[in-house]
């Protein structure tokens, strides 16, 4: 079995039908909702997770990171499917079948750091095709694939240091092309990768 369908049969596996918590529609009150993609193709029997690299924003907290493409929900999202569909296409310029695509979804998170707004982000799993082309937005620097099966080998073997406020912090990292995978989305890729266990 190849590599690719090999995972693909681990996430359905892992991820079964969508939960019903995927489908609540999006509300204004409480805490900002938001969604990412954990977005999976095929190149040629390897199966492989589109990694992208923010545009610098002074304005975006997580400027310059590398992450998943997603974002924010809107009120004219019917729920946050549709905000994870949404924001690949504004981002990436892929367009996903919420019946097609989105395969799974793995626990919501939130960013462990105070100086960080309070968020809460739900991933979802999709496919893409192998063929499929990806225009960046003005949010959007760089993009680029690396294997599931790297890092599933590797995991997250690097240690990101930062200094923050005269405090030496550090989180564990996945290496990469562009540079370390940390925070929010080293800790949605290690959930991904656990499910495949």
């Amino acid at each position: 079995m190849k590599d690719f369908d090999l995972i693909i049969s681990q996430i359905c596996r892992s991820f079964g039908e969508l939960r019903k918590a995927g489908l609540e529609p999006v509300s204004d009150a409480g805490t900002p909702r938001a969604a990412v993609a954990v977005l999976v193709r095929d190149n040629n029997g390897v199966a492989e997770m589109l990694v992208i690299q923010r545009a610098e924003n002074p304005m975006d907290h997580w400027s310059g990171h590398l992450a998943l493409p997603g974002g924010r929900a809107s009120s004219e999202d019917t729920d946050l499917i549709d905000t994870a569909i949404r924001e690949v296409y504004e981002e990436v310029g892929l367009a996903l079948d919420r019946h097609q695509s989105i395969i799974g979804q793995l626990e919501d998170l939130s960013p462990q750091s105070p100086r960080l707004p309070p968020i809460v982000i739900r991933p979802f799993v999709a496919v893409c095709r192998s063929d499929a082309e990806i225009t960046f937005s003005h949010e959007v620097a760089h993009a680029f694939w690396i294997p599931i099966a790297l890092l599933r080998r590797e995991g997250p073997m690097l240690t990101y240091k930062l200094t923050i406020e005269g405090s030496d912090q550090s989180w564990p990292a996945f290496n990469s092309e562009k540079g370390p995978i940390w925070g929010i989305t080293q800790r949605i890729i290690s959930t991904f990768l656990s499910a495949l266990d």
